[in-house]
């Protein structure tokens, strides 16, 4: 009688490991795919820089409103908003308009570099919960990573 619970309580733990990995599988293979309008996205680098906020500060990023076709967000030092065009995997920015706060001279750099990859922006790729913003060339200009729930 010990022996067939032996191989009954090995059976169990291998049905458990079983639907366990069978469960992360249609976890993993379900997940929807990140939409580029609707996002917020924080601002991870621009043209290979990382972006670090300012003492007490927050994060840059970028949220795109499809039906009023705005992007708006926050450079690591000022405000913005401005118009965007996409469609399939094409993206551009009108006009960006920022308030006129002064930073720190790293800061105030990084911002630049911002605004002027945002204006060369053409396209963009989404892979798992990262974006980017791709110039002419198909160069990624500027990296963004989703924050769920924001």
């Amino acid at each position: 009688m010990n022996g067939t619970l032996d191989r009954a309580a090995r059976l169990a733990r291998w049905a458990l490991v079983w639907f366990a990995a069978l469960l992360l599988a249609a976890c993993a293979g379900g997940s929807a795919q990140v939409q580029l309008a609707g996002t917020y996205w924080n601002v991870k680098e621009v043209d290979g820089q990382s972006f670090k906020p300012l003492k007490g500060g927050r994060d840059a990023h970028l949220r795109l409103d499809e039906k009023q076709k705005r992007a708006t967000g926050y450079s690591g030092v000022n405000s913005f908003s401005g118009s965007f065009e996409t469609s399939a995997a094409s993206l551009s920015f009108g006009p960006i308009a920022a308030t006129r706060r002064a930073g720190p001279p790293p800061a105030m750099a990084f911002e630049t570099a911002f605004f002027r990859a945002l204006g060369e922006t053409k396209r963009y790729r989404i892979s798992g919960e990262t974006l980017e913003l791709l110039d002419a060339e198909g160069k990624a200009r500027i990296r963004l990573e989703a924050l769920p729930g924001l």
